[in-house]
């Protein structure tokens, strides 16, 4: 058996998590890696041949993402876009670092925009891993992921309900980590329609912000599956519960910096904790305005889409129209509606009460035909910016079918 096979796994010993992952091009190098990890006694460590494919389809087996990932890119001929893809798929805390076999400063600047800590010029020798990965200072994390806010024109226009299943679908078809935030500190609906139990970890954190490590927000946030986590409370209606200027926001920035997508269902601006909602504004990068085709949602759009998009942060602000109830003659025009608020409609929503309520009360997925739930897999194709395959839908159809 030679010393590459030796380092991979078997397919009945794939580890289900590791500190350091490296993939490399060739048996030299991973040799030489092999070497570094046994030098620095590293615990659990991962090193084989492979390329940018095989590093995503490993990532997307582990529980909990590496810590430092190494990645070999010297015999691609479109590296940026590999390391893109890499990008999407490995979460914003990981310290990337790039295996090349010349020496590149446009490369090397290009790699800097997309995240990556360092990159490393072939041969590899023990003493340059050490010099370049064994580094403790701490660097400014320069890739984090994307904060979406969810907040509507009024009561029951279904921003929890969008909310959870985006997160469902970003979660378990995306394959992407996910933390679901329900910033109604009384008792959102978003555990409801997971089916959970909320441990009142959102007010825990909002109080001890600075003590949020990664095991903190383990034993904190709630597990619904290995890559979707919410973070919610769920306080008696008479208790008040005193809040530190700036805690969400410091909050939402330290968790964009473990997920890849932080979804916030936030409460209307103006009602109970409303600053939760202000803060979180100030931290997303997108907002989605959520209204039906009603008068009173006609008359908040405006001012909706005026309060989220007027920040430094510039957020995109969208509107999407949903259909709770039967469409009749009484409701506004879709059209009309997006005339009167001089703002397009982004997606709409179709009127599909019976999966969706069988999905809240039973605290399941959407049923594989839903009309509503490709209409949330349109809406995670906007958001994420790829295009649909045939592939994916239909194993987001199996994974309706099975609840997951």
């Amino acid at each position: 058996m030679s010393m590459i096979d030796m380092l991979r796994p078997s397919a009945g010993k794939q580890a289900s998590h590791a500190e350091f992952v490296a993939f490399l091009a060739d048996d030299e190098s991973a040799a030489i890696v092999q070497r570094y990890v046994a030098q620095r006694m590293l615990p659990h460590a991962h090193v084989a041949r492979g390329n940018v494919d095989q590093a995503i389809e490993f990532l997307q087996k582990l529980e909990r993402a590496p810590l430092q990932l190494l990645i070999d890119v010297s015999g691609s001929d479109t590296p940026l876009s590999e390391l893109a893809r890499l990008a999407d798929a490995c979460e914003p805390s990981v310290e990337v670092y790039v295996v090349g076999g010349k020496n590149d400063v446009g490369l090397y600047r290009s790699l800097l925009q997309l995240g990556v800590r360092d990159y490393l010029v072939k041969p590899l020798t023990v003493d340059l891993l050490m010099r370049m990965l064994g580094k403790s200072e701490p660097l400014q994390q320069a890739r984090t992921g994307k904060v979406i806010t969810l907040l509507g024109t009024r009561g029951g226009v279904g921003v929890s309900t969008i909310a959870t299943h985006l997160g469902r679908y970003l979660a378990n078809v995306s394959q992407r980590r996910v933390a679901l935030v329900d910033l109604n500190l009384h008792g959102g609906t978003v555990n409801i329609l997971l089916g959970l139990d909320s441990n009142n970890g959102l007010t825990d954190v909002l109080q001890n912000v600075q003590r949020l490590d990664t095991q903190y927000m383990e034993r904190t946030l709630v597990a619904h599956s290995s890559r979707l986590f919410v973070l919610s409370a769920e306080l008696d209606f008479e208790q008040a519960f005193p809040l530190r200027a700036g805690a969400a926001a410091e909050l939402i920035n330290v968790l964009k910096q473990h997920f890849h997508y932080v979804l916030v269902d936030a409460p209307p601006p103006g009602l109970c904790h409303g600053e939760l909602t202000e803060e979180a504004l100030t931290q997303s990068k997108v907002v989605y305005v959520v209204a039906d085709r009603s008068v009173h949602s006609a008359r908040n759009i405006a001012r909706l889409v005026r309060y989220a998009g007027n920040r430094e942060n510039e957020p995109v602000v969208s509107l999407l129209l949903n259909q709770p109830a039967p469409v009749s003659a009484a409701h506004v025009a879709s059209a009309d509606l997006a005339d009167a608020c001089r703002r397009a409609v982004l997606q709409e929503l179709p009127y599909d009460a019976l999966s969706v309520a069988t999905a809240e009360n039973l605290g399941e997925a959407l049923a594989a035909k839903s009309t509503f739930g490709l209409a949330i897999a349109r809406l995670a194709d906007d958001l994420s910016g790829t295009a649909q395959k045939p592939q994916v839908l239909s194993r987001w159809r199996q994974l309706l079918k099975r609840g997951g």
